[in-house]
């Protein structure tokens, strides 16, 4: 992973202020550490010259001696003058930059000058050198910010040696060469940690961003699940669901919306393309359409509620190739008729008071796929009695991968409905349906995660709304009929 891919404005914006902080502090350490040195060669030439010491040696003539002291006064003006810059923070990190770089470039060019007036014999660049790599160890210099201090100086100092000095080029090469190869070792030093605290200040930013993520997730989270709706254990209509989604939010959603007798349900299953944040957004779209039309029409029937879900995912979402499933249905229990309409959704099951399955399969197509003209909802009528429950489910059920890599599929959820309820169950295991399909796809993984979103509803019409002994298991294990049933109870 790259450092450029996190380079993003609010990374080089926390990058550039850290920066700036640790080259004030860093320049204030090389000025202390650089200039004291310099002070105290300065403080010990001075008292030589009070206690007479013969500095004929060093200055042979007025004008060597005038050159040493005009430098000297320049050279602490600057960094004297750098410091106050510095501690008043009216200069930006550049400007700070170019101040550093200055402040070493003045020492090559002090011992250049020096050399020129034939002032001493040691390596003119010697303490440029040594300036430049306590620099590189100090300030958070990049490697091309390291290196011009150095070409300048080299080129100044090998052009004073060919114009001034009259010295061979062959000669005038050697030297440049061998000063430019005791500056790599600082080069080196910056490039390692230019690239160390780049990596440094990375994972800080991604540490920081992820565990704002987190907690924006979290709250995401939260208002995601507010928008599904609370079970209904009591009354001639109930219905109970269990949600899975494959990371923290996903693109699986609920609707429902029971009259205000309670005996009349619908309901809307929605699985969008994709997963988490993307599909959880396109959710939030999808619940504001579902809640405006429900709005505008209470007594909307499935196939209505489909052709208009299916109108605004073409016109809206499928032009970024984004799609859904839906089955929308409508439990009337004065009718005893569940009318649905199903587009590209996985089959529905009504499970009898027996234990029978009827296949309740899609009707129409994926939604988004076909323009509304083309679009026909197919809804269609079927019995719902007493006693019968009405599963529906979101394809994470059925596409759950086993240890095998082979799926549940649609027959093992058969298998699991066709199953006999296990004695003792309330009301026959009617509103136990959705956890036992969670929780028999959760076995089949085999405690893998999740590979997708996986939404399991169970509508149900109980025997007995309020009293769960109402219902007789030595009834259903005999096929007895549904109405001889209620009756008994």
């Amino acid at each position: 992973m790259t450092t450029a891919s996190f380079e993003t404005t609010e990374f080089r914006r926390t990058f550039r202020q850290e920066t700036d902080d640790l080259l004030r502090t860093r320049l204030i350490w090389f000025i202390s550490i650089w200039g004291g040195l310099g002070l105290i060669m300065t403080t010990v030439a001075i008292v030589m010259v009070m206690q007479g010491v013969d500095v004929s040696t060093i200055f042979s003539n007025g004008g060597q001696k005038a050159f040493f002291f005009l430098t000297t006064v320049v050279w602490f003006g600057a960094y004297l003058g750098s410091l106050l810059l510095v501690l008043s923070k009216r200069v930006h990190s550049q400007t700070i930059i170019y101040i550093t770089m200055g402040l070493v470039m003045l020492d090559g060019v002090q011992g250049i000058g020096t050399r020129v007036m034939d002032m001493t014999g040691g390596p003119a660049l010697a303490g440029f050198l040594l300036a430049h790599f306590i620099a590189c160890c100090l300030f958070p210099w990049t490697v091309k910010q390291a290196i011009v201090p150095v070409v300048a100086c080299l080129s100044a100092s090998a052009f004073s040696h060919i114009v001034i000095e009259s010295t061979g080029v062959g000669t005038t090469a050697f030297f440049t060469v061998a000063s430019g190869a005791f500056a790599l070792p600082g080069i080196f030093i910056t490039g390692f940690k230019h690239s160390h605290r780049v990596q440094r200040a990375t994972n800080k930013f991604l540490n920081q961003r992820y565990g704002m993520l987190r907690q924006e997730l979290a709250y995401a989270r939260q208002v995601h699940e507010a928008l599904f709706p609370a079970p209904v254990a009591i009354g001639e209509l109930c219905y109970a669901y269990r949600y899975e989604p494959m990371r923290q939010i996903g693109g699986d959603y609920l609707y429902t919306r029971m009259s205000d007798d309670g005996k009349c349900l619908s309901v809307v299953i929605v699985d969008v393309t994709g997963h988490g944040i993307p599909a959880a957004l396109t959710v939030n779209r999808l619940h504001g359409e579902i809640d405006i039309s429900f709005a505008e029409n209470p007594d909307i029937g499935p196939g209505e509620m489909l052709c208009k879900l299916n109108k605004y995912v073409h016109l809206t979402l499928a032009k970024h190739s984004i799609y859904a499933t839906a089955v929308c249905m409508r439990v009337n229990c004065e009718t005893g008729k569940v009318e649905y309409a199903s587009g590209g959704h996985p089959p529905a099951f009504i499970r009898g008071i027996d234990g029978s399955l009827e296949d309740l399969q899609p009707t129409t197509f994926v939604l988004g796929a076909c323009a509304e003209p083309d679009f026909e909802s197919g809804q269609i009528e079927i019995d719902f009695e007493p006693g019968d429950s009405l599963i529906a489910y979101t394809d994470g059920a059925i596409e759950a991968r086993g240890l095998d890599g082979k799926m549940f599929q649609i027959d093992g959820l058969r298998r699991l409905l066709c199953s006999p309820v296990l004695p003792g169950a309330e009301r026959g295991g009617q509103g136990q349906w959705a956890e036992k399909i969670l929780e028999e796809v959760a076995a089949y993984r085999g405690g893998l995660p999740p590979d997708d979103d996986t939404l399991a509803i169970e509508i149900y019409r109980p025997l007995s709304s309020n009293d769960p002994s109402a219902f007789d298991e030595d009834a259903v294990s005999a096929g007895v009929d549904v109405a001889e049933v209620s009756a008994g109870s």
